[in-house]
């Protein structure tokens, strides 16, 4: 196909190169003309190179014209978090911070927080003595501690926030105890019940609870035996026989005819006086 060809096939298309799509309002059956004329034009789009592609030259498609309708629903907007709502009412407005950040003591950047960070105690020889300390304590101790009940603090809000903003009416997990109803109405967790998550719980583990600690008072958790397949003799006569007969078994119960079930006669009050005069007789 030429290109007047083309120019003259373009009438009454619409093209969405974006979409690398073309719609033919005419009444022809034959699409190559339309097929044609979309790749005609994508030709004549800008290229560029691709550095990810190794140098490659690709086309730059424009931004799309056509709306295409979504393979899913449009998912709902979570319930909001205490702070985004506490955020809203003030006005705040998260602003990223700068990784970097300017040390004085050590005259250098270093990162906020991780591995070299600012507020690391690597690098600190000393610390000042607060009025808080105890006698024999140590400062570094503390400190430690202190970071890491705050680590363990705001673990235990996120929780609390991903659970208040959990989305309603989703499934529940599940759960390795069945509550049974007792005679009073109330639930109760059987003693077998327990007993049997326990052993579940035990082996839910890397090592297959073969390594775990046990706790307390816990009961020890038998590894599972695994027991070997067996397989028929093949070798001999006695296990060629046996595979014999186990394959004319299954060809009889597939190729032979099914004997239909005998229906007994239902028993009227004809038939019950033909067998009391047959025990006369």
């Amino acid at each position: 196909m030429t290109s007047t060809d083309v120019v003259d096939a373009e009438f009454g298309m619409e093209f969405d190169e974006g979409n690398m799509c073309v719609f033919d309002t005419s009444t022809g059956e034959d699409l190559a003309p339309a097929a044609q004329a979309l790749v005609h034009r994508l030709f004549k789009l800008e290229r560029v190179v691709d550095g990810s592609l190794g140098g490659m030259r690709v086309v730059k498609l424009p931004e799309g014209v056509t709306a295409i309708p979504r393979e899913k629903p449009v998912p709902k907007a979570s319930e909001s978090t205490k702070w985004e709502v506490f955020a809203k009412e003030k006005g705040i407005q998260k602003k990223k911070r700068d990784r970097m950040v300017w040390d004085e003591e050590s005259q250098s950047f270093k990162p906020r927080y991780g591995y070299k960070s600012r507020k690391s105690l690597k690098d600190v020889p000393v610390l000042e003595h607060t009025s808080d300390l105890a006698d024999g304590e140590n400062p570094f101790t503390k400190k430690k501690r202190a970071v890491k009940d705050l680590v363990e603090k705001n673990e235990k809000k996120r929780q609390a926030n991903e659970k208040k903003s959990r989305r309603k009416g989703a499934a529940p997990l599940p759960s390795l105890v069945e509550v049974e109803k007792g005679p009073s109405g109330k639930g109760r967790i059987p003693q077998k019940q327990l007993a049997k998550s326990a052993k579940i719980a035990q082996r839910s583990t890397a090592s297959v609870g073969r390594f775990d600690k046990r706790v307390g008072s816990e009961a020890d958790n038998p590894q599972p035996v695994a027991q070997r397949r067996k397989f028929d003799p093949v070798s001999n006569d006695g296990g060629i026989k046996v595979e014999r007969k186990r394959a004319l078994k299954i060809a009889e119960r597939i190729f032979l005819p099914k004997p239909e079930p005998v229906q007994e006669p239902k028993e009227g009050p004809l038939g019950k006086k033909a067998k009391k005069q047959r025990k006369k007789h």
